[in-house]
C-alpha cells in the first residue's frame, strides 16, 4: 500500500489505519499491536537485524581544539578532515552548547508528537518547501512504500524569517527551538572552518559560500514496532545540505555506510553527531563524499532524533569550490540552485543519492544497496 497524497479526512469512517494519521496515531489507536501493518512491510532482503551492524565506532572529536592556539586548531582540523575522508561522519565532544538547551530540545519536540492529532495536523502539508511541515513516513507526498516514523520539519537560520510559522504548542516550543537553533548555527559555523582547512581552503571559505545561509530542523519520531525487522524508520538517505548536526535520546538507531556494511552508532550522552551533506560532496568536488545513512526502529521504546541541516542560502548556485578544480581534478557536478537541488532531493520517492548522481558530469551512478533502494508499492 502506498501513502495517499492529500489531506488527513480527521471526521471519517476510515479508522486509525489512515497512514496519512500518522505511525503514532496508528500505535495508540491500536492496543497490544501485536503484527506489523502490511503496508509498512519492506521489500527488504535480508530483514533488518540489529544485531548485525558491524561494531566499528565513528570517530570522535574534542571541538574544544578549534578554540585553542594555533597548532591545536591545525589538529583539530587535520581530525575532522581524516574523518570527513573516511567516513563522511564524525561524533563531537566539548562542543559548547549546554546539556540544559538539548534536554529541552528533546522535551518540547516529544511534547509536540504528543499534542492531539488535529493540532498536529494544523502544520501538514504537500509542499516540500513549505517552511513548516507536519508529515508521516518520508518527506515526500509521491507514492512510497511507507516507513515507520512521524516527523516536524521547519526552517531556522535566518530565524525571522518563519519564527511567527513555528508551532505554538507546546507552549515554550518557540523559545526553546529559538535558542536551540540559534546555539547550533554557530556550532556549524565553527566546524565549517575545520573542514574548509581539511580541503585546504581558508578557514571562512565554507561560511562565505553560504551567503545569508539555510538551516532546517528535522524532528524524528519513532514510535515502537511490533515488528522492527520488517521495516526502517528511515531508508539509506545522504543529506542535501552541507553539515548536519543531530541529537537524539537515548534510544539508538541511527546506522550509517562504511566500507559497504552498516555501522550502529552508538548513543554517547552529552555529544552529537556530525555528518556531511551533498552539498559539501558538490563543493569539494567530490574529495569528501556524503554518506548514506538510515534509521532502524525499535520494538519496545521510541526513539526520539533532531537533525539540523546546514547549507548556503537559496538562490546560491551549488558547485565545486573553484581552487579544487584544475587541469588534473575536472569539474565533477553540474552547477545548480540550492533550492532547485533540495526540491529534487526532498521531493525524492526513492533513497540512496539519486539526485546528487543526476548532476554528476559523468553521470556515473554510484553503488547502491538493494536493501536499502526502497522502490515505489
Amino acid at each position: 500500500m502506498a501513502l495517499i497524497a492529500g489531506k488527513c479526512p480527521l471526521d471519517d469512517d476510515s479508522g486509525s489505519r489512515d497512514p496519512r494519521k500518522g505511525v503514532k496515531y496508528l500505535v495508540d489507536t491500536t492496543p497490544y499491536m501485536r503484527v506489523l501493518p502490511e503496508e509498512y512491510v519492506l521489500p527488504l532482503q535480508p530483514k533488518i537485524n540489529r544485531m548485525s551492524a558491524g561494531s566499528a565506532a565513528i570517530p570522535v572529536i574534542d571541538l574544544s581544539g578549534l578554540d585553542g592556539p594555533v597548532e591545536r586548531r591545525m589538529m583539530t582540523a587535520e581530525a575532522i578532515a581524516s574523518a570527513c575522508a573516511e567516513w563522511g561522519f564524525f561524533r563531537v565532544i566539548n562542543h559548547g552548547i549546554n546539556a540544559s538547551i538539548m534536554e529541552e530540545m528533546l522535551k518540547v519536540v516529544d511534547g509536540f508528537f504528543n499534542l492531539t492529532l488535529e493540532e498536529k495536523m494544523k502544520y501538514a502539508s504537500e509542499d516540500v518547501m513549505n517552511p513548516v511541515r507536519y508529515g508521516t513516513s518520508l518527506n515526500t507526498s509521491k507514492p512510497h512504500a511507507l516507513h515507520w516514523r512521524d516527523y516536524l520539519r521547519h526552517f531556522g537560520h535566518p530565524i525571522h524569517t518563519s519564527f511567527h510559522l513555528w508551532p505554538q504548542n507546546p507552549s515554550n516550543y518557540r523559545d526553546v527551538a529559538k535558542e536551540y537553533l540559534e546555539e547550533i548555527w554557530k556550532l556549524a559555523l565553527k566546524i565549517s572552518g575545520g573542514i574548509s582547512k581539511g580541503l585546504g581552503l581558508d578557514w571562512d571559505y565554507i561560511e562565505k559560500s553560504l551567503g545569508e545561509g539555510c538551516q532546517i530542523m528535522a524532528s524524528n519520531y519513532y514510535p515502537p514496532c511490533p515488528e522492527p525487522h520488517k521495516t526502517l524508520g528511515l531508508a539509506a538517505h545522504s543529506d542535501h545540505g552541507g553539515i548536519t548536526i543531530l541529537m537524539q535520546n537515548e534510544v539508538d538507531g541511527l546506522q550509517v555506510k562504511h566500507q559497504e556494511k552498516w555501522v550502529a552508532v552508538q548513543h554517547l550522552p552529552g555529544s552529537l553527531v556530525v555528518n556531511i551533506g551533498d552539498y559539501i560532496e558538490i563543493l569539494s568536488n567530490g574529495k569528501y563524499k556524503s554518506v548514506e545513512h538510515r534509521a532502524v526502529v525499535n520494538e519496545t521504546r521510541t526513539r526520539i532524533s533532531v537533525a539540523v541541516g546546514h547549507g548556503p542560502e537559496m538562490t546560491a548556485t551549488v558547485a565545486p569550490a573553484s581552487p579544487l578544480v584544475d587541469e588534473k581534478s575536472r569539474i565533477k557536478y553540474r552547477p545548480i540552485t540550492y533550492k532547485d537541488y533540495m526540491r529534487a532531493q526532498q521531493s525524492s520517492a526513492t533513497r540512496g543519492k539519486s539526485p546528487l548522481q543526476a548532476i554528476m558530469t559523468n553521470n556515473t551512478p554510484q553503488k547502491s544497496s538493494s536493501i536499502d533502494s526502497i522502490p515505489l508499492s
